[in-house]
């Protein structure tokens, strides 16, 4: 089993529903990505911190704006949200 196809088989819905919600272009700030998926700010950071921490996201701060912070996916991350949305 490839490391990709194990981690892709540990992606929630949640956390899949994120990945295709930011496959939708480069990148979003965390308070566009809690509206776009219904959610409070608090509920799209820590789904988004587990993305992270598996490898699949990466935060920055914005440089014109320090206190947003801009997600998007890593390489690892598109081709994880690919292989999964294939796979259902």
């Amino acid at each position: 089993m490839t490391t990709l196809h194990r981690m892709v088989s540990s992606i929630t819905p949640r956390q899949l529903e994120v990945l295709s919600f930011l496959a939708g272009r480069e990148q979003w700030s965390v308070g566009e990505v809690a509206s776009g998926l219904g959610v409070s700010s608090a509920a799209a950071t820590k789904a988004i911190s587990r993305l992270e921490r598996k490898g699949l996201v990466s935060r920055t701060i914005d440089v014109m704006d320090r206190r947003c912070v801009n997600v998007r996916l890593t390489h690892t991350g598109s081709d994880a949200a690919r292989q999964k949305a294939g796979s259902v």
